[in-house]
């Protein structure tokens, strides 16, 4: 008997007679239920404090819901696909209420990405379904982000109420995140020591060819089986990652989106993800007279770093158009709160954060105000280049206690001239190839910017692109890349 009591909702019951990999299953499926139980009976306190009664209500259909699950798990008639279906459509409509009575900005609309993780477990014995709960978690996604943006909240929450669901929705999900890619992390690395294991007794066999061919026959056979097991799972694997790329490119702003912000032909993105999704994000939207442009670069690359876009560009949302806030370096400080308070309560010592650098653009006042975090601005005027330089301090990586005294630099650009505007990651400079395999250097990139300033910018994005490409050549991508030009004159829009 164990002798954590806790351990006693994950044991596998006596009367079950379960493979290893249903083991796994086993324990996904207790996990849902014993985090959904907890987690809505917290959402059920908050309701009641918050008098929001229907979501109060429909929360005890959800505590019901998950005990439920758990129970089903344990008993002999379980289904565990089934389990996890029925958790994913609670998710789903608990979600879509949530979004539809009180609004975007308390973030439930980021639980749409738990059905999407469920269907790498569901996919495995049923891949129509899982398929489906991806495109419904698209499909659901989009259309509430474009009814909320013509529509109020049917019950719209204060500003404490607000800030509480931010910070309690954003931590959950980071939560279950990280839990199920420890899951996934340590499924990988049975398969691989499994597959060592009959490496090995391949190779003892094949010293007694003679006396054990059938048996070399069969584990040969095996070994084929477990090799078609693993390429469908990889498969599946892709294809969820491929809808979350969708969701991704749904928050990310459109070509039409740019020029009607900056102007036709005045700008051009050069945006080349390493792996299916991106670490990198760029963000812009206009805000009382203002065009404020971010681009960020998130903890890693692929998942992970895509999670952490998804995060940014919500908050960023929240700070500049909920709370009003244009200023670069206030933006800044704001997201370094925001980091800070999601993180530090974590068991799991996250690190994670992101280098960003933002630019706030007033035709008006023919000013243009920057400040970063580790990444630079270079801007062009009457044939001459300058670089800013942003503060030597990430979001959230760094150790925000002992710089909680420190503020981010505000820069301030005269743009009564015509003006070119860089902003970059480092993916391009960081980038290793050419001849020596070595980076190509952030003075070789802000010298190509100088050379190609005065071409149009679809042509600018062109040579980008081919220089990205050249410089590779057949060396693999190191890091997600991400630039963004701007051409400011006096015949620029000035509606924001």
């Amino acid at each position: 008997m164990s002798l954590n009591p806790l351990s006693v909702l994950f044991d596998v019951p006596h009367h079950l007679d379960l493979t290893i990999e249903e083991h796994k299953d086993f324990a996904v499926v207790s996990t849902a239920g014993v985090l959904g139980f907890l987690a809505h009976i917290v959402f059920f306190i908050l309701f009641f404090l918050f008098d929001s009664h229907f979501m109060m209500y429909l929360n005890i259909g959800s505590i019901l819901t998950f005990a439920c699950i758990f129970y089903f798990n344990r008993s002999s008639s379980r289904n565990p696909t089934l389990l996890l279906i029925l958790a994913s459509l609670e998710i789903l409509v608990h979600a879509t209420f949530a979004i539809f009575l009180l609004g975007w900005t308390p973030n439930f609309h980021i639980y749409f990405f738990i059905p999407i993780l469920s269907a790498l477990v569901i996919s495995k014995s049923n891949a129509i379904a899982a398929h489906i709960i991806n495109v419904t978690c698209v499909v659901f996604y989009i259309a509430l982000a474009t009814y909320t943006n013509y529509e109020n909240p049917i019950a719209p929450l204060n500003e404490i109420e607000v800030f509480v669901f931010e910070i309690l929705n954003i931590s959950s999900v980071s939560v279950i995140v990280i839990i199920v890619t420890m899951y996934y992390s340590y499924v990988s690395n049975e398969s691989s020591k499994d597959l060592i294991q009959l490496n090995s007794k391949l190779k003892e066999q094949s010293q007694k060819v003679m006396s054990f061919n059938n048996e070399l026959a069969q584990q040969t056979e095996e070994l084929q089986i477990q090799s078609e097991q693993l390429e469908n799972a990889n498969k599946h694997t892709t294809d969820s990652i491929r809808y979350a790329l969708r969701i991704q490119e749904a928050v990310l702003p459109s070509f039409s989106d740019l020029d009607n912000l900056f102007g036709e032909k005045n700008v051009m993105v050069f945006y080349s993800p390493k792996d299916i999704v991106s670490g990198d994000f760029y963000w812009a939207k206009g805000k009382a007279k203002n065009k404020i442009i971010v681009v960020a670069d998130c903890t890693g690359h692929g998942v992970p770093g895509a999670m952490l876009t998804m995060i940014g560009e919500s908050l960023l949302n929240n700070i500049v158009l909920e709370k009003g806030i244009t200023e670069p370096a206030l933006i800044l400080d704001a997201l370094q709160v925001y980091f800070s308070t999601l993180f530090s309560g974590s068991v799991h010592n996250i690190k994670d954060g992101m280098d960003i650098s933002i630019s706030t653009i007033n035709y008006e006042t023919k000013k243009l105000h920057f400040a970063g975090a580790r990444n630079p601005i270079t801007y062009i005027q009457n044939g001459e280049m300058k670089t800013i330089q942003g503060d030597k301090m990430s979001i959230g990586n760094s150790n925000f206690k002992s710089k909680i005294g420190n503020r981010f630099t505000d820069h301030q650009i005269d743009i009564s001239v015509p003006t070119i505007v860089y902003m970059y990651t480092d993916g391009f400079q960081d980038q290793f190839g050419g001849n020596e395999n070595r980076k190509f250097y952030s003075k070789n990139l802000r010298e190509l910017f100088l050379k190609i300033h005065q071409l149009p910018m679809s042509k600018q994005r062109t040579r980008l692109k081919m220089t990205f490409m050249e410089w590779c050549d057949f060396t693999k991508q190191t890091d997600d890349v991400t630039i963004v030009g701007i051409k400011i004159d006096s015949s620029s829009n000035v509606e924001a």
